[in-house]
């Protein structure tokens, strides 16, 4: 039986191929300055803003722009370093490009990093970073004194109208509802970046911000272009870096003056674009930045000029065929992520239904690399229903060779779960979906329905907090909602009754909202609709009522949220109301 360990050399040898610079990572410009390509964005009108989703979006409302030019990527780091070079700009690294188990939740105190030394550098053709927004406009002026042209940042309406590109659907590639097609048109939350993240640093996409349903190639911040580009030819308008804008941000869209417009007078400005730690979000979502915030590693900036023109400097045409070769370098050393495995399958062994002897199968990778793979099983019956990342919750069995396609396991009275990852000589896969086999459990009511206890989950999970002195543990489900996709979180419990009576129900539970926090449901009948107040403690509150028939029955409880929101719901109590 083929044995094979997923040795730390073996991630690291991986992990470096993956970051190693360019082969031209260090290209010295012996001109004094690149022009950056620029695209011609024709006059017109379009709505700004969005219906749905954040209040920040809204209100929708029409606007009319002149024709400008829009840079074709990002300012990269190759084109800043003149500017430094020249300047002298070196001001003090307190960048934070912490990266952690919880992902950019570091340290409290300042970061060391800078503009070139970064966690995520490793090419002058990425997007320039850890620069504040005076540095960006500073570098706009003096481009503008060395060429002149005026070059300038765009505003908050020219970016949207430039993502949109005259198109109306969810993004400018299409709606893709299940963001299978994401990956070709950005650098996102994706499969690469989970995989990287959680090896590297225990973080995980899985029960928080989620990833996308495909493979861009890239774990962070990555070269500019890399991706094709939206209708009017411009690159990376969504993913691997947001962009600082010269607008003043405020929480809605309703009308400024153009004094409160004046970035000179405000305190908050807007960036768009989100970075490759966000799954897509449509192009109406915002992001804000605070002047006296330090520079972060995840903003850059890209140029505009008013009115058009054809001409193109020969700085231009040189720095696209660097750019050009530097691409396609990282696409031949770049680490490819192999597929996990499909159709994963528990097969009961002995007819009688108390066996808890079962044979897990799976579809065979026709990958050539792969030369094992590795199974897992859960360390509790809810392990699949579990948010982060999943070794927290599962240890690994064994590994068998490719040539194996089956695996004999054993499952404890109260049932459990499997993965299993392809395994290549380079490395692992994701995760595969659970193969579960759990025991249908009834909780008593009157009494305590822990969020353990759910038969299903969609679109949450469960998340689990450790007993402390004065805290027992709790599993409960948690959701961030980001503001711009309205998922329903749904979640199913078998219980039974003991008498048709009314019940006071009370719970544990958050949001970052007043309103309804969730309803009941019993098939199609509403049972109720529980409230929330930050007011009121709601564990002892005895304020909700709910009727429930005798015996044995399935109840979900359902939550939709709009906008941003952090939810969370731990148990519900049942008491019977006597009188």
């Amino acid at each position: 039986m083929f044995n094979y360990s997923f040795s730390k050399r073996v991630l690291n040898t991986s992990i470096n191929a993956l970051l190693i610079s360019t082969s031209i990572a260090s290209t010295a410009w012996a001109q004094e300055f690149i022009a950056p390509p620029m695209v011609n964005i024709s006059a017109g009108s379009f709505n700004m803003g969005s219906v749905v989703g954040s209040d920040s979006a809204k209100p929708m409302h029409n606007v009319t722009l002149a024709a400008f030019q829009m840079a074709k990527y990002p300012v990269t780091i190759a084109e800043f370093k003149i500017f430094a070079e020249e300047t002298g700009y070196s001001p003090k690294p307190t960048c934070n490009d912490y990266l952690g188990e919880n992902w950019m939740s570091g340290p409290e105190d300042s970061g060391t990093a800078s503009w070139d030394n970064n966690r995520y550098v490793f090419s002058d053709y990425q997007p320039v970073s850890c620069i504040s927004f005076q540095d960006a406009t500073d570098y706009a002026n003096w481009l503008s004194n060395k060429t002149g042209h005026k070059y300038r940042l765009p505003t908050e309406e020219e970016w949207e109208y430039a993502t949109k590109a005259n198109t109306t659907s969810r993004y400018f590639w299409g709606d893709d509802v299940n963001d299978t097609q994401a990956c070709l048109y950005a650098n996102i939350a994706d499969q690469s970046g989970e995989y990287f993240a959680s090896k590297q640093y225990g973080a995980s996409y899985w029960g928080f911000l989620e990833h996308a349903n495909c493979d861009d190639g890239e774990p962070y911040v990555t070269l500019v272009g890399m991706y094709r580009p939206n209708p009017f030819g411009l690159y990376d308008m969504l993913g691997n870096m947001s962009q600082y804008l010269a607008s003043c941000y405020y929480p809605d869209y309703n009308p400024r003056t153009r004094d409160e417009m004046d970035v000179d007078k405000c305190e908050t400005l807007a960036h768009r674009g989100f970075d490759w730690h966000f799954p897509p979000q449509p192009h109406t979502d915002r992001g804000r930045v605070k002047k006296e915030w330090t520079p972060g590693a995840d903003v850059g900036f890209r140029l505009a000029i008013d009115g058009q023109s054809n001409k193109v400097e020969p700085s231009t045409i040189k720095f696209e065929a660097a750019l050009k070769i530097a691409q396609i370098h990282r696409f031949e050393t770049r680490a490819k992520l192999p597929k996990a495995p499909k159709n994963i399958q528990l097969f009961q062994l002995e007819k009688h239904l108390n066996s808890n002897n079962y044979r897990l199968r799976w579809q065979p990778s026709d990958d050539p690399r792969v030369i094992g793979y590795e199974v897992y099983q859960s360390k509790s019956p809810a392990s699949h229903l579990m948010g982060l990342f999943y070794k927290k919750y599962y240890n690994k069995l064994q590994t068998v060779d490719a040539s194996t396609n089956s695996f004999d396991v054993t499952l404890p009275e109260e049932g459990g779960s499997f993965r299993l990852e392809t395994v290549t000589k380079d490395m692992n896969s994701l995760p595969s979906n659970a193969a579960v086999e759990v025991k249908a459990k009834f909780v008593s009511i009157p009494g305590r329905v822990n969020m353990k206890n759910t038969l299903a989950l969609e679109n949450v999970r469960l998340a689990y907090q450790e007993a402390k002195a004065d805290k027992p543990e709790l599993y409960y489900l948690s959701r961030f909602y980001k503001g711009f996709k309205q998922d329903k979180v749904t979640a199913t419990f078998n219980v039974e009754v003991k008498e048709s009576a009314w019940y006071r129900l009370n719970y544990t539970g958050s949001s970052n909202k007043a309103g309804k926090l969730f309803e009941l449901w019993q098939g199609n009948h509403l049972l109720a609709e529980i409230n929330y107040d930050v007011n009121i403690d709601d564990k002892t509150s005895q304020r909700h009522k709910v009727y429930l028939q005798q015996g044995k029955q399935q109840i979900q409880l359902t939550a939709m949220r709009e906008g941003f929101d952090f939810w969370r719901l731990g148990w519900l109590d049942f008491t019977e109301v006597k009188n």
